[in-house]
């Protein structure tokens, strides 16, 4: 940032006005101060120069002290503006590839579901298996919300069901289908326009080769549309702070892919990813860029793509803080130790050079009074009023500055609680969807409709959970039960001993068999359980039904502990090394900590009202003592993501912190 803030200073006055009007009431002051000094020069003869010359050089400490001032003013509040860009920029790309992450397990597990595999192979046209097929498509996108359609293609590359038939006949074929029928790829991404949707500009598509069990050899293609557009508008207005930010997701070659104003950063256009702090000039207006890249998620780096924030010049970014904010600020100021030494050495000079300004003062009354110059006595007095302004100018200043850096770090951190909350929402998301998607599964069903479960069908329900598992490792665990409770089939040999055994309580198995449709689903609390070493976790269950009626259930059990961890230590990566997360509950129940963190899972923290009360989907900052020891606390409370703990009927408020010692850097 020190290039935007020494090459385009004059343009910088109108993205912070309150520099240029620091520095305007410091001018206007030295213009007076010039003004009497020439006065006292006129008409006071008698006074020795060498107190003129005094003054002269006690004014030219305060000018060294007000240009000092000004650049520190100013570069303070670029640094500030460029973290809060450089953040924003990285989770424009971290959220959406964490996401996208998601989908390629996704389109590798549904390619392999027996429904479509057994259209496919069948070889007879029957109207009705088309429609059994495509209700379990709207089935499908029912839970994983992210999709606007899914596609099925014959080994020829024919479509044979499409979701979204109201764009069926519309469509194109697309060279992508027969790549992958040709080559050994388990999926393909692409991102761009596609005859598969010819509807929309740009399809954000994952597909996968359907393969028959037995031969491997491919049946056609699976192909899942995700709601890009409606996802990146989402993250938007999540991220927008009213300043008029201009924000983008850009493909690996800088080419804008979805923008926050349309209007004005249309898509297609190119942005050059390959410099830093530069700018850019849209429609005639001058805009600052940050650019951040994919860090990539468990080895994932999709098509490569970056997040992007422009910042016009036109307007200015200085937030507008409530009265309550400014006055929290102001009293946390004095207690924050994270300032950096320029700023408390500011101020400190400002008032050495007062003080030398009273000294001056002192001695000009003292020497007109003994060459009866009463006449210089008002300038000396005017000139002291106009150095206690400029202390005052320098204190105000000083002061706004650090309410400024304090509060820009008080929004680093909430930002940061609020990205790991938002990434944890999302989590949990998908594992909603897991359980109810899985427990549609054809084997089950059947399994659990028959008079008995048979051996045969508890090995053939084991070996589906296995893969599931393989594929899905976020769970240490998958197993079904019956209406009884009593578990049938599990995802791997170590997890015999829970065979035939009644599933736990806190599991809540029961709840499942209230459960009035496929949408709903039940999760356990927060708790130490028997199936995860008697560490706490979440357990997400679901019910499995035949000709309507409850019949069982199937239980994930997330592994939670290095899952959260993972999370916290991803939304650190670029922090301070000082800095720490947590997950906990409303009562202050610890989920997880990052690896420095001091706590762990299943710990209570004594935290205030203010946050553990705080609104769903708010967040916010302070310094607060928590064992005995100060902390600067951001925090932030889940709100959900799409249906999950909004209309879906669950509730569990969660709030990530992310907190540092109240010390100073050197500490």
């Amino acid at each position: 940032m020190q290039t935007l803030n020494e090459k385009n200073r004059n343009a910088l006055t109108a993205v912070f006005p309150s520099v240029t009007q620091h520095q305007n009431n410091l001018m206007n002051l030295n213009r007076w101060w010039d003004k009497v000094a020439l006065v006292g020069k006129i008409n006071s003869l008698n006074v020795p120069q060498s107190l003129l010359a005094n003054m002269l050089d006690t004014k030219g400490e305060f000018a060294d002290l007000q240009a000092l001032l000004i650049e520190n003013l100013l570069a303070e509040q670029v640094q500030q503006i460029g973290r809060k860009h450089r953040s924003i920029a990285q989770t424009l790309i971290d959220i959406p590839n964490r996401n996208l992450f998601e989908r390629t397990a996704d389109v590798g597990f549904l390619a392999t579901d027996t429904r479509f595999v057994s259209y496919l192979k069948s070889t007879q046209v029957d109207p009705a298996a088309t429609q059994v097929v495509q209700q379990h498509m709207l089935e499908y996108a029912a839970k994983y919300s992210v999709y606007d359609d899914v596609m099925l293609f014959d080994v020829n590359g024919k479509l044979k069901v499409r979701m979204n038939s109201a764009v069926a006949e519309q469509l194109g074929s697309d060279p992508v289908i027969q790549e992958l029928l040709d080559g050994q790829q388990e999926y393909i991404e692409i991102c761009r326009f596609s005859p598969l949707c010819p509807h929309k500009p740009l399809s954000s598509l994952f597909l996968a080769p359907v393969r028959d069990p037995q031969s491997n050899v491919p049946l056609g293609v699976l192909c899942l549309s995700f709601k890009l557009e409606n996802e990146m508008a989402s993250l938007f207005a999540d991220l927008s702070d009213g300043s008029g930010l201009v924000m983008a997701l850009l493909d690996a070659n800088g080419k804008v892919l979805e923008a926050s104003h349309q209007a004005l950063l249309s898509r297609g256009e190119r942005i050059d990813v390959h410099r830093q702090d530069q700018f850019i000039t849209l429609n005639n207006q001058q805009y600052f860029c940050t650019v951040a890249p994919t860090r990539g998620y468990q080895g994932y780096m999709g098509l490569s793509w970056q997040g992007c924030v422009l910042m016009p010049f036109s307007r200015s970014v200085e937030q507008q803080r409530s009265e309550r904010d400014n006055d929290k600020a102001q009293q946390d100021v004095a207690r924050w130790q994270g300032f950096s030494a320029t700023l408390s050495n500011i101020q400190h000079r400002s008032k050495v050079v007062t003080d030398d300004l009273d000294l001056v003062v002192l001695n000009g009354r003292i020497a007109a009074a003994r060459t009866d110059a009463d006449e210089f006595i008002p300038i000396l007095e005017e000139i002291r009023q106009i150095g206690r302004q400029m202390q005052g100018i320098f204190s105000s200043s000083v002061s706004q500055l650090m309410s400024t850096a304090l509060t820009t770090h008080y929004n680093a951190l909430s930002a940061q609680a609020a990205l790991a909350i938002d990434i944890m929402d999302r989590n949990l998301y998908e594992r909603a969807n897991d359980c109810r998607w899985w427990a549609l599964t054809e084997q089950f069903i059947h399994a659990f409709g028959a008079a008995a479960v048979t051996p045969d069908a508890q090995h053939e329900m084991s070996a589906i959970l296995s893969y599931i598992n393989e594929l899905y490792t976020v769970y240490t665990g998958i197993y079904v039960y019956d209406r009884s409770g009593k578990i049938v089939a599990v995802s791997s040999s170590s997890l015999d001993d829970w065979l035939d055994t009644q599933a736990a309580e806190p599991t809540q198995w029961r709840s499942v068999l209230a459960l009035s449709s496929s949408q709903q689903y039940s999760v356990s609390a927060f708790h130490p359980s028997d199936y995860y070493q008697q560490r706490p976790t979440y357990i997400y269950n679901a019910a499995i039904r035949h000709n309507n009626q409850v019949v069982g259930g199937i239980g994930l059990v997330f592994d939670s502990e290095p899952e959260f961890r993972q999370m916290l230590d991803d939304v650190l990566n670029s922090s301070s090394a000082k800095r720490m997360g947590v997950f906990i509950d409303r009562r202050g129940q610890v989920i997880s900590a990052s690896a420095q963190a001091p706590w762990q899972a299943g710990e209570y923290l004594a935290l205030p009202a203010e946050i553990l009360n705080h609104g769903r989907g708010g967040e916010g900052a302070g310094i607060y003592t928590l064992d005995q020891q100060q902390y600067v606390i951001g925090f932030a409370v889940s709100k959900g993501y799409r249906e999950y703990k909004t209309e879906d009927g669950y509730s569990n408020d969660t709030i990530a912190l992310m907190i540092e010692r109240n010390q100073s850097e050197s500490d």
